[in-house]
């Protein structure tokens, strides 16, 4: 006989973001009430945000501070001993790696454990776990830390309940040895957690069957490694009352942020078709990639737009779908609504016209996975896409006017020479008309190719983050679930000034955007642009202001340029150009690059200026979609 289904509670804790609610909570709880389950879920990192106060919070997760070491007091909870040890130590680091925004009032560290202790005890006395059977916390990178803090406490009051754990910050070893480091922690879900999490709660007297399930038999710690993946077609399509309904229990200094700046997700796949990038952990717990077809996606949007009258979304995939992604452009745009949308896009997938669809249909943002100008840092991070992508990418937003917010990652521990000249080279080329990027120093994580091949990488040691030295005691790091990493290299490299490079560029580029300020015209906001005159070209090159520059190209040279528009090879242009001979090409070809005006690599063309139209009116506004915006 079949004991009696159990009733569940998953619930995200701090120090999620309060503009993207939690994907992970509204797909478990649609999965499990579709099949009959007794489930709540609660998002505490709302809560978390009313009392710490939204700037503060803001203050702790984002650059140049992180919300791994944003949760560091909830080690007073989980250790309280070694807390009370080592409370000198947490300060100092706090004082030490947190910067301050001088246009801020200060947060200081006496602020941070008050506030801290009052959530924790909201926590505690205000959201009813006694009726619930099962509680699961869904841990991403800064959440391990709160979800054992509460998770201890419900057992020490409720020893009978059933704590989960799942997410990527217990997939797979790490995930076994949390298990074997708390004893409070019942099970972990490692990979896809909706069945795992559905069986657990209604078969679970069968408990030990269940893939993707790791618990105890007695001492040992047992995986259940599973290949059985969820099928993306068929779960329900997310509901966020629940989200909502918390929401509107917040300060209305919360509830007229998300307003303004919120946006529901949407998850578009799993996984990374590519998956080869060797700083990267995104997709440990997750051992294929699946993508919904463009037709689901669009359900799922037109849905939740309509139940919850929302026109931003963020698409929740590391990148757009691999093989319908012109059609999901074409079926947005059909729809004819101000949608507004992010998404994470992988260099050298889409074309010029690609971009221009992208912005017809509301993609105002994009996160490309640019990472580095230089081919040899490319190789290490063995990205699969070329430096001429990256380029091609930020120059097709530009001209979409769709904002890039994409990352250099820098210091390698094999960093070289070629890696800072490369890219300082590309800097120059680009820094008077491309938007800049944030700067992002490696961290190694748990999963990555360098964290499991350091010998690849000159790294000499690895040993858990000072952060983790600190937030843990010794007994407990040495149980292996160390999640980012520090590490000594072999042979010690320079350290480039990588700082100065990204500052000169944005300074650049905000010269250049309060110099538009100043022009007339659209067109005289430009900085480096071409306008076509069907039988020339004129371009306009204001990227050294010094040394302004027009050229004007005859009818054959206008042909190669726009030939051009999108990277072609050598071979390419001369099939197209068949008729013209090879010198006369050549000679074309170098003539734009000692001009600035081709970018080449390995025998691949780009046209560097943006392309714009103007119309035949008195103010000579600029037609194609070119940034223009102060």
């Amino acid at each position: 006989m079949h004991e009696q289904k159990k009733s569940v509670l998953l619930v995200a804790m701090p120090f999620a973001g309060i503009t993207i609610p939690s994907i992970q909570l509204p797909v478990l709880e649609g999965y499990c009430r579709q099949r009959g389950l007794n489930i709540e879920t609660r998002h505490l990192y709302l809560k978390a945000a009313e009392l710490y106060g939204l700037q503060n919070y803001h203050y702790l997760i984002y650059p140049p501070n992180d919300s791994y070491t944003a949760q560091m007091v909830f080690s007073k909870y989980v250790f309280p001993e070694h807390w009370a040890k080592n409370e000198d130590r947490f300060r100092e680091y706090f004082h030490q790696h947190s910067t301050q925004n001088p246009q801020t009032p200060q947060f200081s560290f006496e602020e941070y454990v008050d506030r801290t202790d009052m959530l924790y005890q909201w926590i505690l006395d205000h959201v009813d776990w006694r009726s619930f059977d099962l509680i699961g916390f869904t841990l991403n990178y800064g959440q391990l830390l709160p979800s054992l803090a509460i998770a201890k406490k419900i057992k020490e009051i409720s020893p009978e309940k059933k704590i989960v754990f799942g997410g990527s910050r217990t997939v797979d070893t790490l995930g076994m040895n949390v298990l074997r480091a708390f004893e409070y922690v019942d099970f972990i879900v490692s990979g896809d957690g909706e069945d795992a999490l559905f069986r657990l709660a209604s078969e679970y007297e069968n408990h030990e069957s269940i893939p993707h399930l790791i618990y105890r038999k007695g001492q040992q710690v047992i995986h259940n490694a599973s290949e059985v993946v969820v099928d993306l077609q068929t779960v329900p399509i997310p509901a966020f009352d629940q989200f909502y309904t918390e929401l509107a229990a917040t300060s209305e200094e919360i509830q007229r942020y998300f307003q303004y700046y919120g946006r529901l997700p949407v998850e578009i796949s799993r996984g990374c078709w590519w998956n080869q990038c060797t700083f990267c952990n995104l997709n440990i717990q997750h051992q294929c990639y699946r993508e919904k077809n463009a037709s689901r996606i669009l359900r799922e949007i037109r849905s939740l737009s309509e139940r919850y009258h929302m026109m931003e979304f963020q698409l929740i995939g590391n990148t757009l779908p691999k093989t319908e992604y012109r059609i999901l452009f074409e079926k947005i745009k059909n729809l004819d609504r101000d949608f507004s949308f992010f998404v994470e896009a992988r260099a050298g997938q889409l074309t010029s016209d690609d971009y221009r669809l992208m912005k017809e249909a509301g993609f105002t943002t994009i996160q490309t996975g640019i990472e580095s100008f230089s081919h040899n840092y490319l190789q290490k991070m063995n990205k699969g896409a070329r430096v001429i992508d990256n380029i091609a990418a930020l120059k097709f937003c530009k001209e979409n006017d769709i904002k890039n917010s994409y990352n250099l990652i820098v210091r390698y521990p094999n960093e070289e020479p070629a890696d800072f000249e490369e890219t300082k080279k590309i800097a120059y080329l680009l820094k008077g008309y491309l938007d800049a990027p944030q700067l992002c120093e490696l961290r190694v994580m748990h999963g990555s190719k360098i964290q499991r091949h350091p010998e690849q990488f000159n790294i000499e040691r690895m040993e858990p983050a000072p952060i983790d030295q600190i937030m843990y005691p010794l007994e407990y790091l040495e149980k292996g679930f160390t999640f980012v990493y520090d590490f000594t290299q072999k042979n010690p490299t320079r350290n480039y000034p990588w700082e100065t490079l990204v500052d000169e560029w944005k300074k650049e580029q905000e010269k250049s955007r309060l110099e538009g300020n100043t022009q007339q015209t659209a067109t005289d906001r430009l900085v480096f642009y071409f306008v076509d005159g069907c039988s020339f070209i004129k371009i306009y090159d204001k990227r050294d202001r010094q040394n302004i520059k027009i050229f004007v190209l005859n009818e054959l040279e206008r042909q190669v340029l726009l030939s051009c528009i999108d990277i072609i090879s050598l071979t390419e242009l001369q099939q197209r150009f068949i008729d013209m001979p090879e010198f006369e090409l050549t000679a074309i070809l170098q003539s734009f690059e000692q001009n600035g005006l081709l970018f080449i690599e390995d025998d691949h063309y780009l046209c560097l200026p943006l392309q714009c139209r103007v119309k035949n009116t008195s103010e000579k506004e600029v037609e194609c979609l070119v940034n223009i915006s102060p």
